[in-house]
């Protein structure tokens, strides 16, 4: 990497840490958050005083968009579909100790966010609470605030780590405090993680994560430009693939995924022939290239991948494979016989891992084995079906999102 590269790097990751500072300064401002709170919807307005039964997602509390908060958001909504008819209301709260937002509005939904200060206040006595919290936060919001727990042992509390990143799995002293609170659980985003999250000693069930086919536009080899996408994660061997990926395609532009819109981002893997995810390998920067009709390029990670992907086209044993190897790979690969077989083979793949029914299945099973007592009705005179439930009824039409994205 040239000097003037490590340069700009380092400028960048500056003014990136800067801005950080001062968004949070800014979510944490007393006065922003007392004007939100008077905006915010009370859970007394959404919630039946008589719901005993809740399952609550909590997130981050700045407006933003990337797979993580949109698989969150997904997951309320399955939940809300499958439950509230037998009493669970679902909420999507901003954790303990963030600053307030009303809602997400960089991508498509009609989820309705709530302060988890605000419900925890509300909750009524002797009610089951299952706490859905981001395997990133399991400190901020869990086991760096106990007490805040401990304040209301009157209710039954129950926890899922959804553990969408191996590699920032909670410590088992973190995982051992949840427990001691409530029954815990794990839920994976990859089927490979399952063994690395052994050792926390948590019942564990794979999800999967929100994607599918029907929701991009395949575009074949005829349809697509000069154009190779890369995700913007950091490898040590990055700028050499990147410089090899050049010289093997001198006539093609390569475009980093960077502070785009989820619309232009579909946009880039439409047009894109390539992509190369420097990231977990299997996400979604290689699985929705696939869907787009892309060929997506990666290098093999145990953690993520499962067996399957190991000999799949496009997919690199180690860095110094594809560093070796990934010139001729895209050479022979930029022809349209050749393109569209690679293609061909990598979209059957992934096609058969990630769909629709599956996921509902999935997120279906967890609630049957870990929570059967949710999926029979509670029959309470009174009860509306209308109020069991927040405003968490979400179709992620990605598509028509507007924000920055991050897969």
């Amino acid at each position: 990497m040239t000097p003037f590269v490590l340069t700009r790097a380092l400028l960048r990751n500056r003014i990136d840490h800067f801005y950080r500072v001062l968004r949070h300064r800014y979510q944490q401002n007393r006065l922003r958050n007392a004007i939100m709170a008077i905006r915010a919807r009370r859970p007394a307005e959404r919630f039946s005083p008589d719901c005993r039964r809740f399952a609550i997602f909590l997130v981050p509390g700045w407006d933003m968009v990337n797979g993580g908060i949109m698989s969150i958001c997904s997951i309320a909504a399955e939940t809300r579909k499958l439950l509230s008819a037998n009493g669970v209301s679902v909420a999507v709260c901003t954790g303990h100790g963030q600053g307030r937002i009303l809602g997400f509005t960089k991508f498509e939904n009609n989820v309705e966010l709530f302060a988890f200060s605000d419900m925890l206040k509300w909750l009524p006595s002797g009610s089951e609470v299952l706490v859905h919290v981001p395997e990133l936060c399991v400190g901020m919001f869990v086991t760096d605030c106990l007490d805040v727990y401990r304040s209301r042992s009157d209710l039954k509390w129950r926890f899922n780590i959804l553990l969408q990143n191996i590699d920032r799995v909670p410590s088992k002293a973190a995982v051992t405090a949840m427990q001691q609170l409530g029954f815990t659980t794990i839920t994976l985003a990859h089927k490979a993680s399952a063994a690395m999250a052994q050792h926390l000693d948590c019942p564990i069930h794979y999800l999967s994560w929100f994607i599918s086919a029907e929701d991009f536009r395949r575009v074949d080899y005829a349809g697509k430009k000069k154009l190779v996408a890369i995700s913007p994660d950091t490898r040590t061997d990055k700028s050499e693939i990147v410089r090899r990926i050049a010289a093997a395609l001198p006539d093609h532009k390569i475009i980093q995924i960077r502070k785009m819109t989820y619309q232009q981002y579909k946009e880039v893997i439409r047009n894109a022939k390539f992509m190369f995810t420097f990231g977990e390998g299997l996400d979604g920067y290689f699985v929705e290239s696939i869907f787009s009709g892309a060929i997506a390029m990666a290098i093999f990670e145990e953690r993520y991948f499962t067996p399957e992907y190991r000999e799949l086209d496009g997919v690199f044993s180690n860095g110094k494979a594809a560093i070796s190897n990934i010139a001729d790979f895209l050479r022979a690969a930029d022809s349209e016989t050749t393109f569209r077989a690679i293609a061909e083979r990598q979209y059957n793949l992934v096609a058969r891992t990630f769909r629709r029914e599956l996921y509902q299945d999935n997120v279906k099973t967890y609630y049957t084995n870990y929570l059967p007592e949710w999926s029979t009705p509670i029959v309470r005179s009174g009860l509306s079906r209308n109020v069991t439930t927040a405003l968490v009824d979400v179709e992620i039409k990605k598509a028509s999102s507007h924000g920055s994205y991050r897969g």
